[in-house]
This record gives structure tokens, sequence and C-alpha cells, in this order.
């Protein structure tokens, strides 16, 4: 009894979960807010494709911060749809980038050239690298992050970059044909090569001539994978010492070993010895069907 009412900014404040002096700014922005932008936003806010809405809406919606960002956070690609005033607008990029990678392309050149924000783009899509700004493209750390979000982002990274033996290595072993895009050096690297065939047999494609023709390299990448055979020189895979090794190694090699290995009965027990499957890739018309893989043909 006889305690005073609260002014009404402080009950105010109570109901908005904010303090007293918050309140001023929030009804203001109440005010401000017109019943079109409100009723634009609840129309984003309750559609299924949102970007749908922004696209029928008319210019001046279009030029509308808080609609604009309202979409772009559900679908960073409408930021083509926006004001060319709002693809400059920094918060609106990063919101855009942030759902969306790639839609780092429709943004001002002076944010692709913003470190903060093509770094939020290629951590969501590494490819986003493709729009980045030329001396970004020469960040090593910014690169880094996009070939670990996106193999393929290497062939946008600078020269230099895709001859840097950590980037091309974070790379390829995520996906051996990101080698593709690296330089000569990190190809003839033996050590970084049989680490990434050893992953990736199919990787030894990119190898340099030289590594294609080391036994231990060519191995190792049959071993992951027997057709990855095909990519060494022919003359090693007519070598018998050589072949036996590969079958014995996985037996599917035995489909790119030389016609007249596929055909040598040793050879042929190796390989389905390995992998009795690889038989299918025996040359049976010209002496290779020994007892040995005959019975393998009946056990099964």
């Amino acid at each position: 009894a006889g305690c005073a009412e609260p002014p009404e900014g402080a009950r105010l404040a109570e109901v908005l979960g904010c303090s007293a002096d918050a309140v001023l700014p929030a009804c203001l922005s109440l005010l401000v807010r017109n019943p079109e932008e409100a009723q634009w936003l609840e129309r984003v806010q309750n559609a299924q494709f949102p970007q749908d809405v922004l696209r029928a809406a008319p210019e001046h919606i279009r030029a509308n911060r808080q609609i604009v960002l309202a979409v772009v956070r559900q679908h960073g690609y409408s930021l083509k749809l926006a004001s060319q005033e709002l693809r400059a607008d920094r918060d609106v990029a990063l919101a855009a980038v942030s759902q969306a990678g790639a839609s780092l392309q429709h943004a001002a050149d002076q944010l692709r050239a913003d470190r903060e924000v093509v770094l939020a783009a290629v951590r969501q899509s590494g490819g986003a690298l493709a729009h980045a700004a030329a001396e970004l493209r020469e960040d090593r750390d910014l690169v880094l992050q996009a070939v670990a979000a996106q193999s393929g982002a290497l062939r946008y990274a600078a020269e230099a970059l895709r001859g840097d033996g950590e980037i091309v290595l974070a790379a390829a072993m995520r996906d051996g044909s990101a080698l593709e895009h690296a330089a000569e050096g990190p190809r003839c690297d033996r050590d970084l090569m049989l680490q990434v065939v050893r992953r990736h047999g199919y990787a030894l494609k990119y190898a340099s001539p030289e590594l294609k023709t080391d036994w231990e390299v060519v191995l190792a990448a049959v071993g992951q994978d027997g057709s990855a055979l095909k990519y060494a020189p022919e003359d090693l895979r007519a070598n018998p010492e050589f072949i036996l090794k590969a079958v014995e190694a996985n037996g599917f090699a035995l489909q790119y070993a030389g016609h007249a290995l596929r055909a040598n009965r040793t050879v042929v027990s190796i390989a389905t010895g390995q992998n009795r499957s690889a038989l299918i890739y025996a040359d049976l018309k010209h002496g290779a069907r020994s007892e040995t893989t005959f019975g393998m043909v009946v056990a099964n």
C-alpha cells in the first residue's frame, strides 16, 4: 500500500524483456515500420520459397534492408534480386554468403575484396573462392579454408598456391582429382603422392611421368584401387615381376595387365587367389584356365 506505480517505460521494458533505455528505440522502430513493410515481412516469413516473394516484389521493396535481410538469411542467392545499394551492404552480404557461399558473386566488388565476407563464403562453400578478389585468392590461410570445405576450390587459388604442398595435400586427401589443378611440383613430390594414392588410388592419373614408373607408388595406388593400374605405362603393365606384385595387392589389377599376362596361369592364379571375382579379367581363350582357376569356377 502506498507504493507508486512503476513508470510506463519500465513496465513496457518488462514486457519486452529489455532495459528501460532500449524501450524508446524499440517503440520508434515499431512506429516507423509502415504497414506495407510489415505485410511484406510477414509474406517472406510465411513463404515456403521466400526468394519467389522477393522476385515478385516491386523495386522499392527489393531496396528495403529488413525485407532483403529476412530473405537472404533463408536463401542467400536472392542477393542478386536486391538493389545495388543492398548488394554493397556488408551485413546483407554476410548474411547471404553464410547461407550460400556462391552468392558472393552477386556482392559488390568491394565486398568480394573484404576478407571477412569472403572467409564466411568459402567456409560455407569452398568454390566461392572463384568470386573472390584476386588478392584474396593469394591469401594462403583463406585458400586452406576453401579447400578444406571443397577440394575443387584449388582451381581458383593463385598459381603460387597451387604449388603449395600443404594446400595441395589438404585438397587431394579429400578428393584425389583435385590434383588436376595442382602445379607440377606437388605432382612430382613422391611423399605427397604416396599419401594421396594410398587413400585415392585413381589419383595416380595425376602423378608425374616419373612417379608412374615408381613401383612403390604404383603398387600403393593399385592396392587401394585395382583399376589405377591403367595409369601406369604400358611397359610396366607388361612386366611379369611387377604384375605378380600388383595382382597380389589387388586381384582386380588383372584387368589392366598386359594381354599376355592376363593369359598367364600363375598371374591369374594369384589374382583370383586375392579376389575370386578377378577371374572375369583373365584371358581364358589362351590357356589361362588352369586346374586352379577352373576349380574356382566350379566352386562358385
